[in-house]
C-alpha cells in the first residue's frame, strides 16, 4: 500500500506555533444544565382510569364491528334464501 494517500490526508503539524492556532474550544461542546428538573410524581389512579376507558372503547368498537358482520351476513342470507 502506498503512503501517498496517507500523506495527503494526514496534516502533520511540525511547527509548535501552529498547534496553538488549531486547538478546539471545548466549552462549546459541554452541555449546560440550565433547568433543574424535578422528579414528577405519577398518580396511579389516573393511569388506571385512562387504561380502563381505553379498554372500554376498544371493547365497544370490537362489539360494533362483530355485530355489523353478523347483521350483514343475516340480511344477505335472508335476501338470497
Amino acid at each position: 500500500m502506498s503512503t501517498e494517500s496517507l500523506n495527503r490526508t494526514s496534516d502533520v503539524i511540525k511547527d509548535p506555533s501552529q498547534v496553538i492556532n488549531t486547538r478546539v474550544n471545548t466549552d462549546v461542546l459541554k452541555q449546560k444544565h440550565t433547568m433543574i428538573s424535578k422528579q414528577k410524581r405519577t398518580c396511579i389512579h389516573t393511569l388506571n382510569k385512562r387504561l380502563h376507558s381505553a379498554k372500554r372503547k376498544d371493547k365497544l368498537r370490537n362489539t360494533i364491528i362483530i355485530s355489523g358482520v353478523f347483521i350483514s351476513v343475516g340480511l344477505l342470507s335472508f335476501i338470497v334464501g
